[in-house]
């Protein structure tokens, strides 16, 4: 170990010595390229809005789920869905690259009754990855929608908010 260090320690003195007595250099001049790409604003047109679709209730608390993976509809055996239903699609404009989707993990439609909580649904979940090629792509979005026992009959609505970044 000891001659390991000495054979280590004497090239480093000899450098020193050599670099302390060697003529001094003229200094050279490098260019490098250098680039930047300028992207478009990423733009969002709501081309559906999200509906549940008309619940009917026996005064139990259940669940609504809008699958936007499956484009599927389903409901908890408490609660009867009936009607139409939508997955909000969203058209995003831009630059060609890739898109992260972030959104509020809840949002809440309110109506004559107490609120009602939603969780939104997106395929990959939240800080999910989209391109957009050929300066557009179209995503979906579904959600969990929360209904509570003894819910008032009426309208609810409200909106969620989604977070577009490129990534």
């Amino acid at each position: 170990m000891r001659k390991l260090r000495k054979t280590l320690c004497l090239p480093l003195i000899a450098a020193c010595g050599l670099a302390l007595s060697a003529p001094a250099l003229a200094a050279t001049v490098q260019t490098a390229d250098s680039t930047a790409e300028v992207l478009q604003t990423i733009q969002y047109a709501v081309l559906l809005d999200m509906n549940f679709g008309r619940v009917a209730t026996s005064g139990n608390a259940g669940v609504v789920e809008l699958n936007p993976a499956s484009g599927t509809r389903s409901c908890d055996p408490t609660l009867v869905c009936v009607s139409g239903f939508n997955m909000s699609e969203l058209r995003l404009t831009g630059s060609d690259a890739n898109v992260q989707v972030n959104f509020d993990p809840t949002f809440t439609l309110t109506g004559p009754g107490d609120p009602i909580v939603a969780e939104p649904l997106f395929p990959g979940g939240p800080g999910a990855v989209v391109s957009i090629s050929g300066g557009q792509a179209v995503v979906n979005f579904g959600a969990r929608l929360y209904i509570n026992a003894g819910q008032a009959p009426g309208i609810y609505s409200g909106d969620f908010t989604v977070y577009l970044e490129y990534n």
